[in-house]
């Protein structure tokens, strides 16, 4: 599966990089034919203590799902961005 993480003006963005791994490798175990995966991370607003928000692509076969989250903490909205996308999944999965 390819990965592209895109991380603009947010701070740590490796631990974030690692964080967004493990999510992703998580959403494999629910459903492993996944083709892609897209993620952006941006502050809102250039301005510090702006809120982040997450923009993720998943594409599997015959589907591309997308979760757009917004939260005060990157880590905050990767992970209801992620569980967002856990919901898709499973509903994609038992459609099928």
């Amino acid at each position: 599966m390819k990965v592209n993480i895109s991380i603009q003006d947010v701070n740590n963005s490796e631990k974030l990089k690692e964080h967004i791994q493990q999510r992703i490798e998580k959403l494999r175990h629910v459903y492993d034919e996944i083709l892609s995966a897209e993620v952006f991370v941006k502050k809102q607003k250039a301005m510090d203590p702006s809120p982040k928000i997450v923009e993720m692509h998943l594409h599997v076969a015959g589907q591309n799902l997308f979760a757009k989250k917004e939260a005060d903490k990157a880590e905050e909205a990767i992970d209801t961005a992620f569980e967002a996308l856990n919901k898709q999944l499973i509903k994609f999965k038992d459609k099928r």
